[in-house]
């Protein structure tokens, strides 16, 4: 019997499938092509088929991260890290663009060039800057010494690199800006542009003054406008979310366990010598200052440096979600008496003025200023601080302001006073003639990261296992969470409604209609989202933005109307002053506009009215001008054009450098976009991130 008649009989066709099957397998898993296929991309992408691999991406990563370290002391959270990966991705890509087109260009370095720039008669900065002697010369002895040093052949192999991959790319700026070299008609033209004066008279009939009932579109004009014009109406592929937050905000306990945390350190910030020390030590958030300070130079959350003795320190408090501790090193006199004070700011009309009569007398009666100016106060700076301003000198305040807190006793309330911009009401809290020294001890109010920050992402973690399963809306409802609801496009890290999150936008190509996504960790929260609609890219559907083109239609519409009526009212006319009053207008004026200038004094920005001044006939009424908010007719008064042959030297070398400039700065963005247009990128990332997502 035949194989093939075998495996056709019943129960034994099953039994050699399983046998065949299962050998391919083992053969495949002997070979190791399942380990291949789960592994993904062995590189992150490709350009122009030159591989971008993981290890110079993770190194590019790794150099921001340290950044961050540096200048923050903290470790980037996810969404900066998010962040700091497309810029990678980008930069490597330009980077080798910009590498690939220098060898199709032929821009080398030679091995002469690279030994010049090493030892040469004017090395490279780099060089110039490790072997200079303290008159500015090489160390020539000390140079030869370290390159011939067994010890340093990786380093200067590493130098070397990058010497002659920073001599490239000067090769190549030179290059570019050869291309790019400014002509003496160039340096005329801006010359004359700058300098050119034109002065004119005009009556301007806005747009506007057309009422829409007086215009009229179509169905079929909108349908024709979109036809033609569907190119302005194209879109990203989006996504439409339902999304939960769980905010890491720090908790009572945390505030408490930080002021507890400086309560046990007051009695050594107290007598240590060296408060400089002592606030590094224990990682202060206010740096140590070593001069005297004004009483209104004080900030508020150190205003509680005046009610201590010189070597006392306060209590611990929180000012603004930080916990401070104050000392005060030392005092001396001041140069006059300061005022600390709090306001209540009101309107100044009838109402303003009978509320701060009531509260003049509530406040004398009894009732806590600051609470007062914390609920009626419209200075809302000052009302979060209930009101208080802290220490004033007389002449922060209008004199009759002035007059009447320096005379108060500490303690009254003051006012009603009149002022330019509102009713007040003033506390005089105290008083002092002293300059201090102080130190701050601060910390910043965090959440735990074990009771706090853990415990909402467990709940974050509960909240996505049960909404996969039993629903998003219904697990968010059974647990009290609010679900809002944001739209994201591809291209835009900026989310609706949740803010900038590249970490999101990098989930959801991967995502299908309906999943639910990981917990997602941000600095100052946790989010667990839904994809509930894909809209691809495209032309966006006619319905969508049939309001966006009636409004387009109806303002050309309204410009074609406004010009055809001021024409025939020009007709009937032989002056601005006639069509002013024909047209129930005025005539303005604008003097020595330049001929670069693009606004009009009045009216806005308006090019076409400028270009007019510089080609019409002086004292000649114009035609009408349809400009950006209105239509124009003009006369021009006095024009005067500026003459190249006037131009002082430095004059021409500014303007060369200033174009120079601009053309270089425009043309290498422009230059790379085409750059980037015109190379086969492979982007691997994708692939990636779904090999590591947990199965």
């Amino acid at each position: 019997m035949g194989l093939m008649q075998k495996l056709r009989s019943g129960t034994k066709y099953i039994i050699w499938i399983l046998i065949l099957s299962f050998g391919l397998l083992w053969v495949l898993a002997d070979t190791q092509v399942f380990d291949a296929m789960m592994a993904g991309p062995r590189n992150m992408g490709e350009v122009n088929r030159e591989p971008v691999s993981w290890a110079e991406f993770n190194q590019r990563i790794n150099l921001y991260t340290e950044q961050y370290r540096q200048q923050t002391g903290a470790s980037p959270d996810s969404e900066i890290r998010a962040q700091y990966e497309e810029m990678a991705w980008e930069e490597l890509i330009v980077d080798k663009i910009l590498k690939q087109k220098m060898q199709d260009m032929g821009i080398i370095v030679t091995d002469s060039e690279l030994i010049d720039m090493v030892t040469g008669d004017n090395p490279d900065p780099f060089i110039r800057q490790q072997f200079a002697r303290e008159d500015g010369t090489i160390d020539r002895v000390a140079l030869m010494n370290a390159i011939e040093a067994p010890e340093n052949r990786e380093i200067w192999i590493m130098i070397e690199q990058q010497l002659r991959e920073q001599r490239r790319q000067q090769k190549l700026g030179q290059y570019v800006e050869a291309s790019l070299r400014v002509s003496d008609f160039e340096v005329r033209q801006h010359y004359v542009r700058q300098n050119s004066r034109a002065s004119f008279e005009f009556v301007r009939f806005p747009y506007s003054d057309i009422p829409s009932d007086e215009i009229e579109v179509s169905d079929s004009e909108i349908r024709s406008f979109y036809r033609n014009n569907e190119q302005r109406f194209q879109r990203n592929q989006s996504w439409r979310i339902s999304y939960v937050t769980f905010s890491i905000a720090p908790t009572a306990d945390d505030t408490l366990r930080t002021l507890d945390y400086l309560a046990r350190l007051r009695d050594e910030f107290r007598e240590t010598d060296n408060v400089s020390r002592f606030l590094t030590d224990h990682f202060s958030e206010t740096s140590y200052v070593e001069n005297f300070l004004k009483p209104s130079e004080v900030r508020p959350e150190h205003l509680r440096a005046f009610e201590l003795g010189v070597g006392e320190v306060s209590e611990p408090f929180i000012h603004n979600n930080r916990a401070h501790m104050v000392r005060l090193l030392d005092e001396r006199p001041s140069d006059q008496t300061y005022v600390r004070v709090r306001q209540i700011r009101l309107s100044d009309n009838a109402a303003g003025r009978e509320l701060a009569e009531e509260l003049v007398g509530r406040a004398r009666g009894g009732e806590t200023f600051s609470r007062l100016a914390e609920t009626y106060s419209t200075h809302s700076q000052s009302a979060r601080r209930g009101g208080d301003l802290g220490y004033i000198e007389r002449d922060d305040k209008p004199a009759a302001k002035a007059n009447a807190i320096f005379a108060a006793s500490t303690g009254s309330v003051i006012g009603p006073l009149a002022g330019d911009d509102g009713i007040f009401l003033f506390q005089i809290v105290d008083r002092t003639n002293r300059d201090i020294r102080f130190a701050d001890l601060s910390q910043d109010v965090e959440p735990d990261p074990f009771e706090t920050v853990q415990r909402l992402a467990n709940e974050a973690e509960d909240f996505q296992y049960f909404a996969q399963s039993d629903g998003f809306v219904s697990e968010a409802e059974r647990s009290g969470f609010t679900v809002q609801e944001g739209v994201a496009t591809e291209g835009n890290p900026f989310i609706t409604g949740l803010g900038q999150s590249r970490i999101v936008l990098n989930e959801l190509p991967h995502m299908r209609r309906g999943s639910v996504s990981e917990v997602i960790e941000t600095e100052d929260k946790f989010i667990v989202f839904r994809v509930d609609e894909i809209v691809p890219a495209g032309t966006r559907p006619l319905d969508e933005v049939r309001s966006q083109i009636e409004s387009l239609l109806r303002e050309q519409k309204r410009k074609e109307l406004m010009a055809r009526r001021v024409s025939e009212m020009l007709g009937g006319v032989g002056s601005l002053e006639e069509l002013a009053e024909t047209g129930g207008k005025s005539v303005q004026g604008a003097e020595r506009i330049r001929l670069n200038a693009a606004t009009v004094p009045g009216a806005g920005r308006e090019p076409k009215v400028v270009g007019a001044a510089f080609s019409l006939a002086e004292g000649q009424l114009s035609p009408v001008i349809s400009g950006n908010s209105a239509a124009f007719v003009m006369v021009v008064t006095e024009r005067t054009m500026a003459d190249p042959a006037t131009m002082t030297t430095a004059e021409r070398r500014q303007i060369r450098e200033q174009l120079q400039q601009q053309k270089n700065a425009a043309f290498g963005s422009v230059w790379v976009d085409r750059l980037k247009a015109d190379a086969d990128v492979r982007d691997f990332r994708t692939q990636q991130r779904m090999m590591q997502r947990p199965m």
